[in-house]
């Protein structure tokens, strides 16, 4: 192991829990706003245009502040390009394109119900390929958020469940969830060699190659969008927010809390959706949603402070977190 590798493991475990938690709250608000924006989109800018031009300008955004970091690891990149790929894949592209794609097909309460249902995919995709396991007080915990979720979601009538049914867009933003977990899971296989900025600069510019040919399919197709005042504040706000800036904070902080408990940012999206609906909407607070935030809130605390020590001291190398 080289004297970068000891680095780069050092700077990973010296981020503490209480701050990796912080950084999952981050994310879950840009994420928050990021499916008001996709769903803002889905009616004005191509999915697959509006996945390759957002992540384009990501790579502009990881290459202004780490280029020259990523430019010095070349080697190392070289050298781990399919591992980088796959990443690359699972993270961006498998996410990205699907999630937009499905939102052209479905409506609001299946996106929401489907997107409940992200801490459980990770949580079960973590036991598939680590064989990561929980506690008992995290599976409440789990089991907590995601109801208080569907309470929220389907504002606390049970006969809107009458309503739901599966179409193609929401198997496709399902397979993006899937695609998700994936990643996040993978996330303790990074190559340790590599510097943050350089590991994320490098699976981004593969992300976009291989989303290149799907935006030839749109130029083919002779599909563009207006570039006009809303178009562009979609875009710009998908580029900084829910992907240059929260998958820095994230990547930080899921080899610290552990794949499991990062998981539990996916219930907290809800909530910051409401919270910036009833400040940007001038929509009112209603009895379900204090019910349905008072349950995610206490899954969460279950899942946080019930996480198994032994799965946190694999995830971070070894050395225990401090909280």
């Amino acid at each position: 192991m080289t004297g970068k590798s000891d680095n780069a493991a050092g700077e990973r475990s010296a981020v503490p829990y209480w701050l990796a938690l912080i950084f999952l709250v981050f994310a879950a608000v840009s994420w928050a706003g990021s499916s008001v924006a996709g769903r803002a989109a889905s009616g004005n800018v191509p999915p697959f245009t509006l996945s390759f031009v957002r992540w384009s300008l990501v790579v502009v955004c990881f290459l202004m502040v780490g280029g020259g970091e990523t430019w010095r690891q070349r080697h190392l990149i070289i050298q781990n390009w399919g591992l980088l790929s796959a990443f690359g894949l699972f993270g961006v592209v498998g996410f990205t394109v699907p999630y937009y794609v499905g939102l052209q097909y479905t409506v609001a309460v299946n996106a929401s119900l489907m997107n409940a249902s992200g801490t459980i995919w990770i949580v079960m995709t973590a036991f598939l390929m680590t064989g990561e396991l929980i506690s008992k007080k995290q599976a409440v915990g789990i089991t907590l958020g995601f109801f208080g979720t569907l309470a929220i979601v389907l504002k606390a009538d049970l006969s809107l469940l009458s309503g739901f049914s599966i179409n193609m867009g929401d198997i496709l933003v399902l397979v993006g969830f899937f695609s998700w977990a994936v990643y996040t899971v993978m996330l303790r296989w990074k190559p340790p060699e590599l510097t943050e900025m350089a590991f994320l600069t490098s699976l981004t510019i593969f992300a976009v190659l291989m989303m290149f040919p799907l935006y030839l399919i749109d130029l083919w197709r002779g599909v563009s969008f207006e570039i006009n005042v809303d178009n562009t504040i979609i875009i710009g706000y998908a580029v900084i927010f829910p992907s240059f800036l929260s998958y820095i904070v994230w990547n930080k902080a899921v080899p610290v809390v552990g794949a499991s408990v990062a998981g539990m940012a996916q219930y907290l999206i809800p909530i910051f959706g409401v919270t910036l609906s009833v400040l940007l909407l001038g929509e009112s607070i209603k009895p379900y949603h204090i019910a349905g935030i008072v349950v995610i809130f206490i899954g969460v605390w279950l899942v946080t402070s019930g996480r198994r020590p032994e799965s946190a001291n694999k995830t971070t190398g070894g050395e225990t977190d401090e909280r």
